[in-house]
Order: structure tokens, then sequence, then C-alpha cells
């Protein structure tokens, strides 16, 4: 992959524009930048563990049989790479599903192509996936920065919406099936996907990142109870384009960035604002519409490994909406798979629930 941009230093390169925290057009002072990056660094939090351990074997493909395609997308302010895994037995007449996967700062789509083992599964489910790359940078809605995080800003939401739409079209891919999923920075930038391209996901998944409209430090300083505020900032970005949006999160108890007790939390927030999100959205008679559903609670261990909780969120008729995946101990990682393989498999469970929902029909095993 073509790294020059690598010496401008935490710059997008597709655009060149600084990290921001104000508004579009405001550079953000490089002795700011520093200081936020050295406790990055002490910190340990933005980079996602999607290396694969010493002992999991990777060619390449992710475990799966089929092929990567290496592929640029090219705009008139810059261009991104990104990688297209096409199934085993892939024909220019399938309309197949597609999975968007989004790394996290200081990991690549390669990394996570070896880490996640979702191509394996896109075998024998028969999907797409595709991982755009930004040569190991943070994607930018982790800063909250304004035209990343709003649809036709320049930023890397309109990006990542632009190698969703070229993936769609170059393979055939089912336009009623998209799914994102993203960790860490990559999970706040799925959150800002939600809401910046309603229209072109059906579901989206949070792995150890934020909510829409925050970004990695205001996260952490949320309560669960004011973690609904951000709702309504949401559905104003998806505007005309707003569905009631299906989510999935994962996360440990000992990252700040997961599900750790407070201070820290971050995909638990995220979790409680997208539900109160969908509830703006469709609201019902008596309260909310989409409650968590203590009897779908279910428990678990990996063999040598975490234990972990499973929640399910529901509409009166029993319709899933959201599911939360609490992994006990586990830090800053990709649960499961060649990322951290004590912890259940994130591939599995993340299609698992996605499979379930359409763009325009919503839940299908609830016929809509």
């Amino acid at each position: 992959m073509n790294r020059s941009s690598l010496k401008y230093a935490w710059r997008s390169k597709s655009t060149g524009i600084p990290l921001r925290s104000g508004a579009a057009g405001r550079s953000t002072h490089p002795v700011w930048l520093r200081t936020v990056l050295a406790g990055f660094a002490a910190a340990s939090l933005l980079v996602l563990a999607a290396v694969p351990s010493a002992s999991a074997a990777t060619d390449g493909t992710g475990g799966g049989e089929g092929r990567v395609d290496h592929r640029t997308y090219r705009t008139s302010t810059g261009e991104n790479d990104y990688l297209v895994y096409v199934p085993k037995g892939w024909k220019e007449s399938d309309r197949l599903p597609l999975y968007v996967n989004l790394h996290g700062c200081g990991t690549t789509a390669q990394e996570m192509i070896d880490a996640s083992l979702v191509n394996a599964v896109a075998d024998r489910e028969r999907f797409l996936v595709a991982y755009p790359d930004n040569d190991g940078q943070c994607w930018r809605a982790v800063f909250h920065h304004p035209p990343s995080t709003t649809r036709g800003g320049g930023g890397d939401a309109d990006i990542i919406a632009g190698i969703t739409r070229e993936t769609m079209s170059t393979y055939h891919a089912d336009s009623n099936r998209v799914y994102l999923i993203g960790g860490s920075s990559g999970g706040f930038q799925a959150s800002a996907m939600g809401a910046t391209y309603p229209d072109l996901y059906a579901a989206i998944g949070v792995i150890a990142g934020g909510g829409y409209g925050t970004d990695f430090q205001t996260c952490q300083s949320l309560t669960d109870q004011n973690a609904p505020a951000y709702a309504p900032s949401a559905v104003a970005e998806m505007g005309r384009r707003a569905h009631v949006m299906p989510f999935f999160t994962i996360g440990g108890t000992n990252d700040v960035l997961g599900e750790q007790p407070a201070p820290g939390g971050c995909t638990r927030r995220a979790y409680l604002e997208w539900l109160a999100t969908d509830n703006l959205l469709k609201p019902g008679q008596d309260g909310d519409t989409f409650r968590d559903d203590p009897a779908s609670t279910v428990t678990g261990q990996e063999p040598g490994g975490y234990t972990w909780t499973k929640k399910v969120a529901r509409d009166p008729k029993g319709c899933q909406i959201a599911e939360r995946w609490i992994v006990d101990g586990m830090g800053h990682n990709w649960p499961g798979d060649a990322g951290d393989p004590k912890g259940p498999s994130t591939a599995e469970a993340s299609w698992s629930f996605f499979k379930q929902f359409t763009l325009r029909g919503g839940n299908s095993t609830c016929h809509g």
C-alpha cells in the first residue's frame, strides 16, 4: 500500500486535513495535538489489539478460501486504499450482502483481515467484505472531527460511504443487505456512519468504541443516564433518510472504551445512545418502543477463556433491534478469532446479528 502520506503525521490520506477539535477549517495547534497523542500512548487507549496472536496462522486471506482484491478509491481530493474479500465461488451474477469492517488506530485493513477472521465466515455464509484502509491512522470520528461526522463534510464519513458504494457497484452487492462494523476509532466512525449514511447501511456494529457525537474523552466522562442525551443529534444528522438502526456492540470490562465500569464504558454508552435514538425514531404509546429483554439474556464462557454476557433489546412484538456483548476481564481487543482468542467470536456473533436485517424490510425474521 502507498504509505507516502505518513510523513504528514496524523493527516488524512485523502485530504491532508489536520485533525480538528472545532469547526471545519480551524486547525488544531500542534502542541495540543502532541499532548493528546502522548496521552494516547500513555493510556494505550486507541490501538485496538487487532494484530493476530503469535499462534494464529495467517495467510493474507484471514482463513478464507476466496481472494483479496487490492483497490483504490479516488476522488478529486485524494485517494484511499481498501481491500475487498471475494468469497470462494463468487460470480458476477451473484447479489451478495456486503460487510464493511473498519480498523482502529495503529492498525491496517490487512491486519483487520488477519485478526477478525471474518472472511472464513463470509465463505460459509456467502457475503463480501470491504476493508477501508487509513494507513494505520485513526478514523477521525474518534476526535469528533466535524467533517468526518457530517454527511457531505468531505471527511472520513464521505470516504467510507464512497468505498462502500464503489464496492457495491463493482461486485454487484445486494443494496438491501449492507452492514458496517468498526473497532476502537473504527467503532466511533461506525456510529458516525449510522447517523450520516443510514440510507446505505441496514445495521451497524461498535467494538470498543463510542456513540455518535462523542469523542474518546467525552464518552468516558458520561454517565449511563446522560448518554441518551446525544440521541437527538444522531436523529438530526440522519434527517429525512432516517430509519430505525439495528445495532450490535461488544466490549471488555477492562477497557475504558469498552464495558469498563465508570469511569469509562464508551461501548456501553454507545449502546444506550443508539437505543435512545431508535426510540426517538419510533416512539411507543406507553414509553420506549425498544427495551432490554431480561428473558433473552444469555451468559457463557469460552473454553479456557473469558466469561461473557449477551443482552438483547426488542420491541413489544418480540422483534430484536439490538445486541450487547459484555466480555468479563478483556481489555482493548477485537474479541475472539485471532485478535484475542479467549473471547467470543465477534465475526460469528456480528454476522448472526446482521443477517436478520434488511435496509428496507427491517427485521426480516419478524417480517418487518
